[in-house]
């Protein structure tokens, strides 16, 4: 892929042996200081044993590896298990601007 940001090691898929349940995509910021979480889905069916989770901390990892100690994402407002994941690990709301 042709965008400064994207770095393989960010990228994460889940398998339930040859079927593809999952994917998470982290980018590349280091310069800004940050890498970013681009997205996190699980298909319906295999929702709620923990693979988002598991993903996003893939994606926790992969700051260390960039060597930064932060980590960016968003989502809707009305996706609330998508607020409770980030915050059980961690993630706090940012200053708006």
């Amino acid at each position: 892929m042709e965008v400064p940001s994207y770095d393989p090691r960010g990228v994460v898929i889940a398998l339930d042996d040859s079927v593809w349940c999952g994917l998470a995509a982290t980018s590349n910021h280091r310069a800004s200081g940050f890498v970013f979480n681009e997205m996190t889905g699980v298909k319906a069916p295999y929702r709620g044993r923990g693979i988002s989770i598991a993903m996003k901390t893939f994606g926790i990892g992969f700051a260390g590896l960039c060597g930064v100690d932060k980590i960016r994402t968003f989502h809707h407002p009305a996706n609330t298990a998508a607020i409770e994941m980030n915050r059980r690990l961690g993630y706090v709301d940012a200053e708006q601007d």
